[in-house]
């Protein structure tokens, strides 16, 4: 049980569940109204229950305790007082150090996002400048057909006129010698 991350536990006067993701060390229930502390500890980031002490969440790796920069207690990380002396745990600093990692991360999958739509971008440039040589591969043999036809029929209608005029001329001399 010790490795298993839980969301709900039991009311400890009506056993009524209660989803702890939902609260931070100090839970209410909603079916009697009862109060209590919580003996593990909740993840103020991604707010998975931990039974066993810890200093950090097995979960999402984010610390599970602040230290007091008054006393040097180690705090939950979701407590806005030292446990020991009383001390007021700057909230926001916690908040901007997980808005900064998640801005970072954010970037991060933004890069990526980024770096994959380029991928996608060049595969489907190499397909389409693929595609345009086949095209015109095809036209330059078709243009090369067509010229091989026309000069064919040049050739045709060249001695064609060759042996009209070898015809005629035949015919001039054999009209002259006569």
């Amino acid at each position: 049980m010790d490795n298993e991350f839980l969301t709900e536990i039991a009311c400890p006067n009506c056993l009524a569940p209660i989803d702890v993701r939902q609260h931070g060390q100090h839970v209410t229930c909603d079916a009697c109204g009862s109060q209590f502390l919580l003996e593990g500890h909740v993840c103020p980031n991604c707010h998975t229950y931990h039974r066993e002490q810890r200093a950090i969440c097995r979960q999402c790796g984010q610390p599970l305790t602040r230290t007091c920069p008054k006393c040097q207690t180690a705090n939950w990380a979701g407590d806005e007082y030292c446990q020991k002396c009383g001390a007021a745990l700057d909230i926001f600093e916690m908040l901007q150090k997980v808005d900064a990692r998640s801005r970072a991360e954010k970037r991060n999958e933004q890069h990526a996002q980024i770096r994959q739509l380029k991928e996608a971008e060049e595969q489907a440039s190499q397909r389409r400048m693929a595609e345009m040589m086949a095209i015109e591969e095809e036209r330059q043999r078709e243009l090369a057909r067509r010229m091989a036809a026309s000069q064919k029929r040049d050739r045709q209608i060249l001695l064609g006129v060759a042996a009209v005029v070898v015809i005629f001329v035949l015919a001039l001399l054999a009209l002259l010698l006569l």
